[in-house]
């Protein structure tokens, strides 16, 4: 149980000085910060949540009393939530609405991408795009109410993160959503209209199923490739474009 005793704590900084003594702490201690998403966003009177591994949750805790900073705990028993959003893999039919409401393992994504296809042949087109560094195969689900003319396109991709499973389960609440009530909203049937939509269920197969099939490393973030001589693996896919190398919310670290 790796994460039995993590926390999540919720800090609120009332001054400017709080604020970077606490941007200085988050800096420099082995933390994952959640709410925002860089420390330089921390702000005056804004609520900051960072969740902190067993080990430094005593030494976190009374850097924060020491510095006056006021603090609680907002999650007490990660390892419980991350067991429970395994539970209901594949408990109900991936037809039912149900289905959308819960996580999903990579295998299963697969499995629903061929079915969703095969009911819905008039709208779907499923598109292999390659393979990942551990030879997965990359999948683009086009959705589309009419083949006969082009559109113009609106891209969606998914689970870019490993870890953030929220992410994958967007896209595929997404298509089942826009299935089940395409001719019943106004919205939805106007935008299918004038628009072809290119989704991605699942950006970074290799580490979200990672994630999933190494339950110790739940909140692995990254890829899994290999580089060269690096005893790190893996990239972190959505800090990897050729736009603003190395700026906010990089790492200089390859590890």
């Amino acid at each position: 149980l790796l994460f039995f005793r993590d926390e999540v704590l919720w800090a609120f900084p009332q001054t400017d000085k709080q604020v970077e003594d606490l941007q200085d702490l988050l800096n420099t201690t082995e933390v994952i910060l959640w709410q925002p998403v860089v420390v330089e966003n921390i702000k005056k009177d804004t609520e900051v949540h960072f969740y902190v591994r067993a080990s430094s949750i005593t030494n976190i805790k009374a850097q924060l009393r020491q510095l006056t900073i006021q603090y609680k705990v907002s999650m007490g028993d990660v390892q419980g939530l991350i067991e429970k959003q395994t539970v209901n893999d594949t408990v109900n039919p991936r037809r039912s609405s149900s289905y959308y409401e819960n996580y999903h393992s990579m295998r299963e994504i697969y499995r629903w991408m061929e079915e969703v296809v095969k009911a819905h042949s008039d709208l779907l087109q499923k598109i292999y795009i390659g393979s990942s560094y551990e030879k997965r195969p990359l999948y683009v689900l086009k959705l589309s109410k009419s083949q006969e003319r082009s559109k113009s396109a609106i891209w969606i991709d998914c689970g870019i993160h490993a870890r953030e499973w929220i992410s994958p389960a967007f896209c595929l609440w997404f298509i089942g959503h826009a299935i089940h009530v395409r001719e019943r909203d106004q919205t939805m049937t106007t935008l299918l209209e004038h628009f072809d939509f290119y989704v991605m269920p699942v950006m970074n197969v290799d580490g979200y199923e990672y994630t999933w099939s190494h339950p110790s490393n739940r909140l692995w973030r990254k890829s899994r490739s290999s580089h060269g001589n690096s005893k790190c693996i893996g990239t972190d896919m959505n800090r990897n474009f050729d736009a603003h190398w190395c700026g906010m919310m990089s790492f200089p670290y390859s590890c």
